[in-house]
């Protein structure tokens, strides 16, 4: 069996799952601003982190071997 593979494949499924369930606390906050507070901008913000914060660890997380 190919341990490093392995961890590779482990540490990648962690990764994401970690960064999704962020995904989806932005995304309840950013609802909670659009329909409960009242504060569409704030919302708006918060969604538009999302895809930004996406790009900017694409950049910055690459692998370096």
């Amino acid at each position: 069996m190919d341990y490093v593979q392995h961890n590779g494949t482990y540490h990648g499924f962690t990764n994401a799952v970690k960064w999704s369930c962020i995904s989806a606390a932005i995304i309840m906050l950013s609802l909670y601003a659009f329909i409960e507070a009242h504060q569409p901008l704030i919302g708006g913000l918060l969604l538009l982190l999302i895809p930004i914060g996406a790009v900017v660890l694409a950049v910055t997380n690459t692998r370096r071997s």
